[in-house]
């Protein structure tokens, strides 16, 4: 997967971090859509390792593993959601009726997004990021 940025700011550890503006697959073709409503684009920041030595202002064309880009976001997006069935199974296993199985559903649920923001802060902290700057543009 690979992207084209803006360096935004130099970070330690030979990171940097980087505005990209993510469009949509549909190509933004409004006038014979219609579909989206409008909303062309969308503005995003990513740690990249900075290997190519771009500075602030930069336009830069960065790269991330594609696979370790989606188990990531199969992490975050995707362990709440199977933690809640889990947890809201384990509910009606207890035959307490359906508002103690979704107490249950919904404290695994805000355990799995806990969970998540510390992966993501661990992922931060270790410098193990997924994208990596190739080229300056």
């Amino acid at each position: 997967m690979t992207q084209q940025g803006t360096i935004k700011k130099i970070l330690p550890g030979g990171m940097a971090e980087i505005e990209v503006t993510r469009r949509s697959a549909c190509g933004h073709d409004c006038a014979k859509c219609g579909g989206c409503g409008g909303l062309e684009t969308q503005t995003l920041y990513v740690t990249a390792r900075n290997r190519a030595a771009a500075q602030v202002g930069e336009r830069v064309l960065i790269e991330g593993e594609t696979g370790q880009v989606l188990s990531y976001a199969g992490l975050v997006y995707l362990l709440p959601v199977v933690l809640f069935f889990v947890g809201y199974g384990a509910g009606s296993a207890l035959q307490k009726g359906a508002g103690v199985s979704a107490l249950c559903g919904g404290v695994l649920f805000a355990a799995g997004i806990v969970a998540a923001i510390l992966f993501s802060r661990e992922m931060k902290r270790k410098n193990s990021v997924p994208f990596e700057i190739t080229k300056k543009l």
